[in-house]
């Protein structure tokens, strides 16, 4: 561990830190805390407008948004979609790495910034997708990179790879002239491998840092999940829906001493169970009717969701405002789409151009960590191209 004689301000919370870890009993190799990590699909198109509305079609991305709106989609493939997703103070990073000491530039960010964030997603090579009336499924990896140090006390870095099936059926149950209602049931499977560190944020950050990951312990986690959804059409203008996202999604995880101990099958845990919490919205699309002479503009949609409704029942949640979301969607013909939208009380942005052999999107948006409005801003920046046809 490497603390400069500049970081003596910070020897206060990293004794009290260490005082407490001396405290604790060493942990038998039956104990072991890891906190489940969400699969999901990387996708700049619905970054760009505030994320997956459950009311809202979207070609493959509907394997995001709602089943239910599978009863509902026209034939399309999609191949070989290569997505990145990156977010921390990503203005600030590069003066960080051109310091001559890199720990001490972002111990002072952690410092300034009430913590840090730094993440990065990519989605692919692997990724194929398949939408058609009633029937929607995909294949995808994810790798993936997370440091967060929300104080100088504690900081928890990991590192994997994720590989993500995903198949659902919408189904329409009833219809009466402009009316219709459909139900949808979704159900996915993932295999992920983690390498990860917790420790104070010294450790963490110059594991960081160094790039240095050897003997870090590893985690395999396993998992199955079922979503459902439920979606009322009023001819081809309103969408209102309901989705209830990891309905059932128990988790399996288990502990490896390192890499070579994950390969080799040696085990330093117990398997551990635990289940993805249930995220249930409610939401509504508006396709706007445009006049059959307005050639420059092709469609116009927004959308609207109240966003994990059961939030409230946990011990501590998030400030109820937190969870709307609004967005829009403005199609220039059939070629350009211009994006925006607000999630988590932040502005998001993007634009998409379909360029026939391949559909490009461009999104950036902030989103809040903490409790509060304001609390921990994180700002996201997301890039794809998808071969879809």
């Amino acid at each position: 561990m490497r603390i400069h004689n500049t970081q003596n301000r910070r020897l206060i919370p990293l004794l009290a830190a260490a005082l407490a870890l001396s405290a604790v009993k060493p942990a038998s190799a039956q104990d072991f805390d890891f906190e489940p990590v969400a699969p999901r699909v990387v996708s700049a198109r619905l970054a760009g407008f505030g994320g997956p509305y459950c009311a809202l079609e979207a070609g493959v991305d509907t394997l995001s948004t709602n089943p239910a709106a599978l009863s509902y989609t026209k034939p399309e493939w999609s191949f070989a979609r290569m997505a990145m997703h990156v977010s921390g103070p990503l203005f600030d990073l590069p003066s960080v790495f051109k310091s001559d000491d890199e720990t001490d530039a972002l111990l002072d960010l952690v410092e300034e910034n009430n913590g840090v964030y730094i993440g990065a997603d990519i989605t692919g090579p692997l990724a194929v997708a398949k939408v058609d009336r009633n029937f929607g499924f995909g294949v995808y990896n994810r790798t993936m990179t997370v440091s967060d140090i929300p104080s100088l006390a504690r900081a928890t870095i990991y590192v994997g790879e994720e590989f993500l099936l995903v198949g659902g059926y919408g189904l329409t149950v009833w219809q009466k002239g402009p009316h219709a209602v459909s139900v949808g049931l979704q159900l996915k499977g993932f295999f992920q491998v983690f390498v990860t560190e917790t420790g104070t944020s010294v450790s963490v950050v110059n594991t960081l840092t160094d790039l240095d990951f050897n003997g870090l312990p590893s985690v395999l986690s396993t998992g199955f999940g079922i979503d459902a959804g439920f979606l009322y059409r009023l001819g081809d203008r309103l969408d209102a829906g309901i989705v209830c996202r990891d309905l059932f999604t128990p988790v399996f995880s288990t502990q490896y001493d390192g890499i070579d101990g994950f390969l080799d099958g040696d085990k330093t845990s117990d398997t551990n169970y635990d289940r993805l919490p249930v995220d249930l919205t409610v939401g509504a699309a508006y396709r706007i009717p445009l006049p059959a002479h307005w050639s420059t503009i092709s469609s116009w949609r927004v959308m609207f969701d109240y966003r994990d409704i059961l939030a409230f029942t946990d011990p501590v949640y998030r400030n109820p405002v937190l969870n709307f979301a609004f967005g829009t969607e403005l199609v220039l013909m059939e070629v350009v789409s211009l994006r925006m939208g607000i999630t988590d009380a932040y502005l998001a942005g993007g634009i998409g151009l379909d360029l026939t052999i391949c559909k490009i999107d461009l999104a950036m948006y902030g989103s809040e960590l903490g409790l509060e409005p304001g609390r921990r801003p994180l700002l996201n920046m997301a890039l794809s191209v998808a071969f879809e046809y």
